[in-house]
């Protein structure tokens, strides 16, 4: 009777163990002593960098870009507009293909992965200009975009596309709501890949000294978690009720054996 009763609160202790469903939806725990990156190195970096997978418009113009300023000074006013318009809408995508090469017209690949926006102009230049009479060119990312999670009961995550050059932590969690009260401040995990690994910071925006981190400049698919505060909601105590009911259960199961 006694290995029975053993053998029964084992299983017993399984099942609950694995039904219990308490804050199961919680992502990227972190383990007790993990050590995060260092965030100071990240702060430094006050521009937006090419990243694979990127991609990129490239518009090409000769003479230093003169035809740029020779077509708005002859229209009129609402021409000009319509001519900016079409501006921005001109260039082909480039695609920064997983081993940072670029295949531009003319000149073929080239790797131009971890450089501003200036930085990869400027490169880019010095190879037109064996072909083209001062070349100015015109380099855009198209689909910049970081990752956020808030993890809540309810499961709220978002997309945030990166729509300005140099978009920081503060503006794209403003832009995805702000920090709701069921989140934490304190603890919000920003990971990024670099040079195929990834990084780990921990930011803590709720006190002043966290602007610094708050304005660290967001890199193209960064992954932005903030992690929930711990609130005894209905959900977590109907998780109790249940495990409570089938303890009692239990309870008046094994009183009812040893009595017999």
């Amino acid at each position: 009777m006694k290995l029975f009763q053993i053998t029964l609160l084992m299983f017993t202790t399984i099942l609950i163990l694995d039904s219990c469903t308490i804050n199961s939806n919680r992502m990227l725990k972190a383990p007790k002593g993990f050590v995060y990156d260092n965030i100071e190195t990240e702060l430094n970096e006050i521009e937006y960098k090419i990243n694979v997978n990127d991609q990129l418009t490239f518009q090409l113009y000769t003479r230093n870009g003169s035809q740029l300023i020779d077509m708005y000074t002859q229209n009129t006013k609402e021409e000009n507009i319509l001519r900016l318009m079409q501006f921005q809408n001109v260039g082909s995508l480039y695609l920064v293909r997983e081993d940072s090469l670029v295949d531009f017209p003319i000149i073929g690949n080239h790797n131009i992965v971890g450089k501003t926006i200036r930085e990869a102009e400027l490169y880019l230049k010095k190879f037109y200009s064996k072909f083209y009479v001062e070349p100015f060119i015109v380099l855009g990312v198209n689909t910049k975009r970081v990752f956020l999670f808030k993890g809540n009961a309810n499961g709220e995550a978002s997309v945030v596309p990166l729509t300005f050059n140099n978009m920081t932590l503060f503006e794209v969690i403003a832009s995805a709501g702000g920090i709701g009260g069921k989140n934490s401040s304190k603890k919000i995990t920003v990971i990024r890949k670099n040079n195929k690994e990834n990084k780990i910071f921990n930011v803590n925006l709720s006190t002043i000294e966290g602007i610094k981190y708050g304005n660290m400049i967001m890199q193209s698919h960064d992954i932005i978690h903030i992690k929930p505060n711990f609130n005894m909601d209905l959900g977590i105590f109907q998780n109790f009720q249940s495990v409570f009911t089938f303890i009692s259960s239990l309870s008046i199961l094994l009183l009812t054996i040893n009595q017999n």
